[in-house]
């Protein structure tokens, strides 16, 4: 004789039945096979008798994709603001995170809309984490600010050097302080600045400065409008923008 197959354990083999074709409609996870009343995915409870607690798989198909692409933006969010903040940090290119940030920003207002969705019932501060993360990102891009905070811990030792090239020490090949990698250190041409090559080659790139004390910069009658940056004419040699890191120390692009 041919016996019948057990009943699921917490759902009777009656009910077992209605959750084909149903899913969750918290995460509309697919409840098939499901052995309990709780969903496996998100934890929420339902009841197979009760249709009102279960959703269709077919009128939720879209709905789980909106999620998954909330999600998937969530911790992409999350990559991006720790990638950015390393870069910025090592004194990587302005110009590439000013880029990122206008390349960013469609994926952005397409996480605060699904976030701003009641698609699903998200923690309070999960859902707070998931706005303030793609900003704070953002303020990275076009503040440059990890490289500011970054350079400030390294002034002390960065300031020794500077002394000593001022006083005519030459100092050939790259030079590492901390975790800042220096292509050269050298004069400006017939003025008395230090500056600290990030970045670039023979023609330009970006350049901590340091200025004599009592210095003020002078402004240029035109701003670059890139990003946050004024132009100041009497820094370093021919120079697109410039960042005021304070104490007379500049972050400069030479063009």
């Amino acid at each position: 004789m041919k016996s019948s197959p057990p009943a699921l354990s917490g759902i009777p083999e009656s009910s077992a039945s209605s959750l084909e074709g149903r899913c969750c409609i918290e995460c509309a996870h697919d409840l098939r096979g499901i052995t309990t009343k709780t969903c496996p995915e998100c934890g929420r409870p339902f009841n197979p008798d009760d249709p009102r607690t279960t959703g269709t798989i077919g009128t939720n198909r879209y709905r789980r994709w909106l999620i998954g692409t909330s999600v998937l933006l969530y911790y992409a969010s999350w990559l991006a603001l720790l990638s950015s903040f390393v870069y910025s940090a090592i004194g990587g290119n302005w110009i590439l995170l000013f880029l990122l940030a206008i390349a960013s920003v469609p994926f952005i207002l397409l996480q605060f809309i699904l976030l701003a969705l009641p698609l699903q019932e998200i923690a309070w501060r999960r859902r707070l984490v998931g706005f303030l993360v793609p900003l704070v990102s953002l303020s990275i891009c076009v503040t440059n600010w990890p490289v500011a905070v970054s350079l400030r811990m390294h002034r002390t030792a960065m300031a020794k050097i500077a002394d000593r090239v001022a006083n005519g020490e030459v100092i050939s090949g790259p030079t590492r302080v901390g975790i800042f990698r220096f292509r050269q250190i050298r004069m400006s041409r017939g003025k008395d600045r230090v500056g600290f090559q990030l970045n670039g080659g023979a023609g330009g790139g970006m350049f901590v400065v340091r200025t004599p004390p009592g210095f003020v910069p002078e402004f240029s009658n035109w701003r670059t409008g890139f990003p946050l940056g004024s132009n100041h004419r009497n820094i370093w040699d021919n120079t697109n923008w410039t960042q005021n890191l304070g104490d007379g120390w500049f972050l400069v692009e030479q063009d």
